[in-house]
């Protein structure tokens, strides 16, 4: 620290070459978003098995899987003739468009195949569709939404594009914009809370040049890594950096300054109120700061690229740790008095007559503590039933066409036309035309019995209704055998190795009892085979729902390793700091305690208030992984205090550390959930979610957990609070029942 004081001058310039240099020369975050940011599931999962196989029945078309996208006119009052005009003019004009610029690859319409008007025009002749086969290889997808808006951008007629491409830019899209209404809120907040605090002109400058001198670097950093090394990224982790980097950096910063001005009067020099400084107040943040990093650096043990982009916080953390002993020692030696300019009022926190009060209660009445615990949590801990939704579309609500258009199509067609299953079959050897098609008949008929199945397209019924093939085998002349070959191409390969079923559900796509039903598309297509020359292929179920149903099962098992292995690294750094195997048994427990409280705070707020159908499915992780690296610091902040009165009975010493810490921890949570309360304004779901959880979980760590619980395990245990590894102190004989 000496020499950093010593050379203040020095660390100052390199920390503005780093980040200048880092900021003009790494790639653009947004970009790296759309990239590689999107949720994709690992191979060999069989939705990704099945978009493989598909590629075969897609015609080995140049540039990979080609992407079902639909086009939805709709008219309230119905499609008047002028309407459908138009729409066969759209039809045109996208059939004569460059495939090399819009990647269009086919258009189909009813009006163009009558056959097709059932199914892609509505009943009430309000809604119609066109179906494009898009291919994004080389192409961004939002240039090519772009170009496709631009195509019909003269038709009056209303008109959305829609599908899983364009709902996934549109998230894209919202996370973006959503993270300039954070980062300016963040900034907002913040400057108006160290002004409070410090009422000083020079003193809020300090924690916020050093956390978004921090944040800019380790940005640029977490850019280098995604772009050289596939480092995880997702459209979650800039908001997450923002949100952890600014909240827990203003704390930390707030506890340095503030004993800095305590020492300033004591020592009465700059250099040594500064070594001062950090021999204690220096100590604490490190231990704080090591425990974050932890519990974000574990997430790097996920497989899923979802959860793992979390990690980039940690970079963020650990360049933060080494920003504030560089950059705040900097500020502090340049500055020294004048920090505090022009205030001249004493700076540290006053004791908490509140935690005093409420740890003295807990002490002496620990039965009635706990019944108070139990009367505030038990209620909403009972009341929670883990209602978890895949749904995109209520990540960004109606405000984008593309969930206008499914929407619409939901609503005139069935949620089950937005997004249809797909069921691919590796068939091992060509398919005999046209006697195999009996095979792809009995596959169909299987599929249409399953719970929830409203149709089944496929090459022997490709309008949903079962063809004649009894005629097909007869004399049908050439002409016959190629309105065959041009229907057979939309579900079988080009060798006739490889077959599809599009299946389409009565009920939501995104819905959990849809979801349920992959596995029975499976086993009814693998029945149907049984005791034909294709009973050995390869079934695989491929479409929005069987992907959601594999992130379930790669959640699942995420979840539970991360809480394994983030419990366990911050119970070794709490074993480590506190020399005690007990002390971090009860603080993991008050902290997973209010995970779940916290959990049904947001799950009642969201679903029975709210009246969505559960909370998304990545938020508990996210949920658990902050609140758990973030809450843990407030437990540090009083316990360690605790440890430093150790010598003196165990109840003395947690109602001394409470009275000493109670303000800190307070003014700590409420600056962190506001920064978390900045991500309320993104208009991202899962954003919103975990911001309220975040919340409300420091909130009732704060105010209920710490004051209430963590008491009552202090009198409980005595002196084995610091078993096995502290002595027994020698000032508590005989002073302890």
């Amino acid at each position: 620290m000496k020499w950093i004081v010593r050379y203040k001058w020095f660390v100052l310039a390199v920390w503005l070459l780093a980040a200048v240099g880092l900021m003009a020369t790494a790639p653009n975050m947004g970009d790296l978003v759309r990239e590689k940011g999107q949720i994709q599931v690992p191979e060999g999962y069989p939705s990704t098995v099945a978009a493989n196989m598909l590629k075969d029945i897609q015609g080995g078309v140049e540039g990979g899987a080609l992407h079902a996208t639909l086009l939805v006119f709709h008219n309230e009052t119905g499609l008047t003739d002028a309407n459908v005009a138009e729409i066969a003019e759209g039809v045109s004009l996208l059939q004569a468009s460059d495939p090399e610029q819009t990647g269009i690859v086919s258009v189909v319409s009813h009006l163009m195949e009558p056959a097709l008007t059932p199914q892609m025009l509505a009943e009430d002749g309000k809604t119609a569709l066109v179906l494009l086969q898009v291919s994004l290889e080389g192409r961004e997808p939002a240039t090519v939404q772009d170009e496709l808006d631009a195509i019909l951008a003269d038709l009056e007629v209303p008109h959305y594009f829609t599908g899983d491409w364009l709902i996934n830019e549109d998230l894209i899209q919202s996370a973006q914009e959503g993270l300039k209404k954070t980062e300016i809120i963040t900034v907002v907040l913040i400057v108006a809370i160290l002004f409070l605090v410090f009422r000083s002109v020079t003193a809020p400058f300090i924690p916020l040049l050093t956390v978004g001198l921090s944040y800019m670097v380790a940005q640029s950093v977490v850019a280098f890594l995604v772009d050289q090394v596939n480092f995880p990224l997702s459209t979650f982790t800039q908001i997450f950096m923002v949100a952890v980097m600014f909240g827990i950096g203003t704390d930390y910063c707030i506890l340095l300054i503030s004993r800095f001005k305590e020492e300033l009067a004591q020592q009465g020099d700059t250099t040594n109120a500064i070594l001062a400084t950090y021999r204690s107040a220096g100590r604490t943040v490190l231990v704080a700061g090591l425990a974050v990093l932890v519990g974000f650096t574990s997430i790097g043990f996920s497989t899923f690229a979802l959860y793992r982009s979390a990690v980039a916080v940690a970079v963020g953390v650990a360049v933060l740790l080494l920003a504030l002993v560089t950059l705040v020692p900097f500020f502090m030696a340049a500055l020294g008095k004048f920090v505090f300019w022009p205030s001249r009022k004493k700076l540290e926190h006053k004791p908490s007559k509140l935690y005093r009060t409420l740890g003295s209660f807990s002490l002496k009445r620990p039965v009635l503590s706990l019944l108070i615990l139990a009367l505030l949590l038990g209620p909403v801990l009972l009341g929670y039933n883990n209602q978890v939704s895949y749904n995109s579309l209520d990540e960004i609500g109606d405000r984008y066409d593309s969930v206008k258009g499914f929407n619409l199509v939901a609503e005139s067609f069935g949620p089950g036309e937005t997004l249809p299953s797909t069921v691919v079959m590796k068939l091992g050897q060509p398919l005999p035309i046209p006697d195999g098609l009996a095979v792809m008949e009995q596959v169909s008929t299987e599929l249409s019995t399953v719970e929830g199945v409203k149709v089944v397209r496929s090459a022997s019924r490709p309008t949903g209704e079962p063809l004649d093939l009894a005629q097909m085998a007869g004399p049908s002349g050439g002409a016959a055998e190629q309105q065959l070959q041009a229907m057979l191409a939309a579900y079988l390969s080009s060798e006739r190795t490889t077959a599809s079923f599009e299946v389409v559900f009565e009920g939501d796509p995104y819905a959990l009892e849809t979801m349920d039903r992959i596995d029975d598309l499976e086993a009814a297509a693998q029945r149907a085979l049984a005791g034909t020359p294709f009973a050995e292929a390869e079934v695989v179920v491929g479409g929005v729902t069987s992907t959601n149903q594999d992130l379930r099962e790669i959640s699942s098992a995420d979840y539970t390793r991360t809480v394994v292995l983030m419990i366990a690294g911050i119970a070794l750094i709490l074993i480590v700091l506190f020399r005690s195997l007990v002390i971090p048994l009860y603080i993991l427990a008050s902290l997973v305690a209010t995970f779940y409280a916290s959990m049904a705070v947001t799950e009642w707020i969201f679903v029975d208030m709210l009246g969505y159908s559960g909370t998304s499915w990545s938020v508990s992780f996210f949920g658990f992984v902050m609140l758990m690296a973030l809450g843990v610091d407030y437990s540090i902040f009083l316990m360690d205090r605790f440890k430093e009165y150790r010598r003196i009975p165990a109840k003395q010493a947690i109602v001394q550390a409470m009275e000493k810490m109670g303000a800190v921890i307070m003014s700590a949570a409420a600056i962190l959930a506001g920064t978390f309360a900045a991500m309320l304004p993104s208009g991202v779901m899962s954003l919103l979610q975990i911001a309220t959880i975040i919340i409300s979980g420091l909130a009732i760590y704060a105010f209920i957990m710490l004051p209430l619980f963590i008491p009552v395990m202090v009198r409980l245990f005595g002196r084995a609070n610091w078993w096995p590894f502290m002595p027994k102190p020698e000032a508590q004989q005989g002073t302890e029942r």
